[in-house]
């Protein structure tokens, strides 16, 4: 009975904790991709879309 009601404890809790670290990771790598893009978008590539193609 103790060994069924801890497992169903523990296995609650890893749930919970691994939702928490995949949403860490999911905020980290919408950084890292956010960073990516300010380092390797091509300044000089021309917007169409401005009147001067800035």
């Amino acid at each position: 009975m103790r060994d069924e009601m801890f497992d169903r404890d523990y296995q609650a809790g890893r749930a919970e904790l691994n939702k928490a670290i995949a949403a860490f990771g999911s905020t980290i790598m919408s950084g890292f991709a956010a960073l990516h893009d300010i380092q390797f978008r091509a300044p000089w590539t021309i917007n169409r879309r401005h009147p001067r193609g800035l």
